[in-house]
């Protein structure tokens, strides 16, 4: 099956690392995007630490949001979705 195949799972999909909010949120505690969260973990996966692969990962989506790295449409798509939506929390959590 083709990687791009699973984007949609993978954006709908949330996969937290632990219990706590982002940005020191409580009620409810926040979490990243679910497609964020899913390629951060599948960069931690291959041996990266959590904060490496938090850096990577915010970095890929914007690559692939802005037209880079081969990617297909749906990737595309799921990347600049996801930025939109780390970037609205991010604002209110500031």
């Amino acid at each position: 099956m083709e990687k791009s195949a699973e984007t949609p799972s993978l954006a709908a999909h949330h996969a937290p690392i632990g219990r706590a909010g982002i940005w020191h949120s409580k009620n409810p505690p926040l979490q990243f995007p679910a497609y964020y969260q899913n390629v951060r973990n599948a960069l931690i996966r291959a041996g990266h630490s959590e904060s490496e692969a938090h850096a990577i990962a915010l970095n890929a989506l914007r690559r692939w949001a802005a037209g880079g790295g081969h990617v297909h449409d749906e990737v595309r798509q799921a990347a600049r979705n996801a930025l939109a939506e780390y970037e609205q929390e991010r604002e209110h959590h500031q």
